[in-house]
């Protein structure tokens, strides 16, 4: 009884030791991203595009070689990235470069393409993947962190997986506003000139308008070189006149501000109108002032 006792564990370990020695021989393949997060800054109001290329190497520390297909799974999340609470979703793009095949997971993968060029990883190898991530950008973006966890893998022909290894696909649209102005002015050596024509006493409604675009909350500041002053040359003789930003009257004397908070895309117009004081007993001929307006993002 002990001798056949002792036979029979000899031959459990010589499976053992077969069958360990069977998966060493195998592909065994590991996908480590040069990143684990794929992340963009944006400006949408200075950047062409929104778009940026990162590696993945593939490494086979088996003793066969790894053949297969790269697939990029969301695990049945729904395509598109997103800010955190809201649901508005971003469209993107993701180029195997070494092909130029569309591997975007629209549908929750992305499909099988004729184009795509298969993976072959030689024993003991080491092979870049260059993709380009890509995001569409053709609607107004608010500020803020915009992402989609995604699974970079490689199949077999037979479907099943060699490998996998999660990113975090990310665009990071960062706080900016911009602001311009539109309607009746000309321009000489880049400044804006409006022409209030013959000076009267009240209020003018300029055929002017400021406007500004942002990704979110701004604030607004204007300042007088004359402190609220027409100014005839380079003389003393003056006109007060205040300045109306929609129904905002801006205080000129010391400079003046206001605030739009929001957590969404901005497209506003203001129209401008002055206020002109008393012009009883004022010497003839052209008064001007300088008005710089300064816009930040909140």
């Amino acid at each position: 009884m002990r001798n056949r006792l002792l036979g029979g564990l000899g031959a459990v370990a010589a499976i053992t030791l077969a069958s360990a020695g069977t998966a060493l021989a195998d592909c065994q393949l590991s996908i480590q991203p040069a990143q684990d997060q794929w992340l963009i800054r944006y400006d949408p109001f200075t950047s062409e595009g929104a778009q940026r290329q990162f590696d993945v190497a593939l490494v086979n520390q088996g003793d066969t070689a790894c053949s297969g297909s790269i697939r990029v799974d969301l695990r049945g999340q729904p395509y598109g990235l997103s800010r955190n609470g809201e649901p508005e979703r971003i469209g993107y793009a993701l180029i195997d470069e070494r092909s130029g095949s569309d591997v975007t997971p629209r549908v929750g993968q992305n499909a099988r393409r004729l184009n795509a060029r298969p993976v072959n990883i030689a024993p003991g190898e080491r092979s870049l993947v260059r993709f380009t991530f890509a995001t569409a950008t053709d609607a107004p973006l608010g500020e803020g962190v915009y992402s989609q966890d995604a699974f970079i893998a490689v199949d077999a022909s037979d479907g099943s997986p060699l490998a996998e290894r999660p990113v975090a696909l990310a665009i990071n649209v960062i706080p900016t506003a911009v602001m311009g102005l539109k309607g009746a002015f000309q321009r000489s050596n880049g400044v804006a000139q409006i022409d209030l024509g013959e000076l009267r006493e009240g209020v003018r409604p300029l055929a002017t308008s400021l406007y500004v675009l942002s990704t979110g909350g701004y604030s607004v500041s204007v300042r007088s070189s004359n402190q609220g002053r027409l100014r005839l040359g380079a003389s003393e003789w003056y006109v007060a006149y205040g300045l109306l930003v929609d129904d905002k009257s801006m205080n000129l004397g010391q400079g003046d501000r206001f605030e739009v908070v929001s957590r969404r895309p901005r497209a506003d117009d203001y129209a401008l109108s002055v206020n002109i004081g008393d012009v009883r007993g004022k010497r003839a001929g052209d008064y001007t002032d300088v008005l710089t307006f300064t816009i930040a993002a909140l």
